[in-house]
């Protein structure tokens, strides 16, 4: 037993590696369906919505618009009767912001991939499937028996509180980033690595090969199969959103 939880933890911290950073690779700033005022950017900016020709080159340029509140509310995901809302993707986009200038320089989503897509666009699509695994790993907590405990739910509502204390109300109303959007975010992070971890435990029990590799073949095998269950749909907005840089 204390083979399969070894095994399964270090499966669990490279997955969740993968995970983590597919998401920590993106910053979006959208603005939905609003045109830019033509005020000089500022330093702090919210996100852009912006639609491009094909083989235009990407501005990465940003109006100095908050999102409005009301519409950082929409379900702009939904993965069956779940939903992922603007300010949850808010949080991931805000705390992650820096990662890809830090890789590429202040102006990398223009960037081309070695499959030829350019980076605001790889940043997006991996955005997505980040996203829509947590939703799908989270549904299935029932079926492993894990849940966050109470005193789970309370560390991720302390954070999420000191998070947007340490931002201050400026930042937090420039990138339309609020507590409840923070404590969801960090809620359903919980919980898919609990149901990650449970779901590998299950696996390494009937599995003939135990190895790391193995087992993340056999785990992906099974999302797989999942996700073709499951009825995934997005907001217009969603089309919209297009990737850029900040400040």
């Amino acid at each position: 037993m204390k083979k399969k939880n070894k095994t399964g933890l270090i499966v669990l911290l490279i997955i969740c590696g993968i995970i983590i950073g597919i998401i920590s690779t993106i910053i979006v700033m959208t603005l939905i369906n609003k045109n830019s005022d033509g005020k000089t950017q500022e330093t702090q900016q919210t996100t852009t919505v912006e639609t491009q020709s094909e083989g235009e080159t990407f501005d990465d340029s940003t109006p100095d618009d908050p999102i409005p509140t009301d519409e950082t509310n929409i379900a702009v995901i939904k993965v069956n009767d779940q939903t992922v809302t603007m300010q949850e993707i808010n949080v991931y986009l805000y705390q992650l912001r820096d990662f890809y200038t830090a890789q590429y320089g202040e102006s990398p989503w223009n960037t081309e991939m070695e499959d030829g897509t350019k980076l605001h666009e790889r940043a997006k699509t991996d955005l997505y499937d980040g996203l829509i695994r947590t939703e799908i790993l989270d549904s299935k907590a029932a079926d492993y028996d894990v849940a966050l405990t109470d005193e789970e739910k309370q560390q991720c509502a302390d954070e999420a509180k000191t998070y947007i204390e340490d931002l201050g109300p400026a930042i937090a109303k420039d990138f339309a980033l609020t507590e409840e959007g923070v404590k969801t975010m960090k809620e359903k992070q919980a919980l898919s690595t609990k149901v990650y971890n449970a779901a590998l435990e299950r696996l390494a029990e009937t599995a003939e090969d135990t190895s790391d590799e193995a087992l993340s073949k056999a785990f992906e095998e099974q999302y797989e199969a999942w996700k073709s269950e499951y009825n995934i749909t997005t907001d217009p907005i969603w089309e919209n959103i297009v990737i850029g840089s900040v400040g």
